[in-house]
C-alpha cells in the first residue's frame, strides 16, 4: 500500500512541476495577491475535468484539459479558482 501512495505522490508532483505553463490566475486572498499557475494537463481522458485544482504539498497549480478560449473553458477556470481561493483562504488566513 505504501509503495502506491509513493507512485501516486511522484505523479502528481511530475504533473504539477512537469506540465506546460500556460498563465496565471491572480487570486486576492485577504489582504495577499496570489498567483496561481494554470498547466495544461497530460493524459486527458474524455471522464478528465475542463479544469481543476490540484495540490500537493506546498505546490498548487489549476490544471486544464486543453489549451482553449473557449466560453466553456472560461467558466470551469473560474469554477477551479473559486475552489483555489477556498483553499488558498484555509491555508494563508488560518
Amino acid at each position: 500500500m505504501l509503495a502506491n501512495g509513493r507512485i501516486a505522490s511522484t505523479l502528481s508532483k511530475m504533473t504539477l512541476n512537469d506540465s506546460r505553463l500556460l498563465g496565471f490566475v491572480e487570486l486576492t486572498v485577504g489582504s495577499l495577491q496570489v498567483q496561481v499557475p494554470i498547466r495544461a494537463q497530460d493524459g486527458v481522458t474524455r471522464e478528465t475535468p475542463l479544469a481543476r485544482f490540484e495540490v500537493f504539498g506546498n505546490k498548487y497549480a489549476i490544471m486544464v484539459a486543453e489549451d482553449s478560449r473557449s466560453e466553456t473553458m472560461r467558466k470551469a477556470v473560474e469554477e477551479a479558482a473559486e475552489d483555489a481561493l477556498k483553499h488558498l483562504s484555509k491555508k494563508l488566513l488560518n
